[in-house]
């Protein structure tokens, strides 16, 4: 739990702090919340798989990226 708590805070931020004005930013962390962290605490279950744990932090940082990029073009489409 604890890891995927870390996860989701850091990924989030790395994830869109480029793209996402603060307003758009602070908007989709509110909305996403759960799912970011559902998406973190499954990308965590994935440390306990042996080998597969050495490739979890490029997997983590890719899914949150995607997932938070299509969130902000999902957010700009609809307004």
């Amino acid at each position: 739990l604890i890891a995927a708590f870390f996860n989701q805070r850091m990924f989030r931020y790395d994830a869109l702090a480029e793209h996402a004005s603060a307003a758009e930013l602070e908007r989709i962390i509110s909305t996403s919340r759960g799912d970011l962290f559902l998406l973190g605490l499954l990308l965590s279950l994935l440390l306990y798989v042996p080998l597969v744990n050495l490739m979890v932090p490029v997997l983590s940082a890719l899914a949150f990226t995607h997932f938070s990029l299509a969130r902000l073009a999902q957010l700009r489409a609809a307004g």
